[in-house]
């Protein structure tokens, strides 16, 4: 049984992204405990060596390939993000 709903028989793209937004921002939270204890330039490079896309693929063991591709996207996009920004303000 998937976590995601199927609109007019098509994966809930929106839904999966809402979903990765939730677990990646849970994440961080997570995370920013950690990293308050380090120079900024030092998180950023470790949280680039977090596998991220390998981490929601665990969590979504059981849905489709297609769900995994999507979510794996999405988490990148977003793990690029936030590094960029603390590369920002480490400069």
């Amino acid at each position: 049984m998937s976590k995601f709903d199927l609109i007019d028989g098509k994966i809930d793209e929106d839904g999966i992204q809402l979903w990765c937004e939730e677990f990646f921002f849970n994440m961080l939270n997570l995370l920013n405990s950690f990293f308050s204890h380090v120079d900024i330039k030092d998180a950023a490079e470790r949280m680039s060596l977090i596998p991220f896309d390998q981490l929601v693929c665990d969590q979504l063991l059981d849905e489709s390939e297609e769900v995994k591709a999507i979510a794996s996207k999405r988490i990148m996009e977003l793990a690029e993000i936030e590094i960029s920004h603390l590369e920002a303000y480490g400069n």
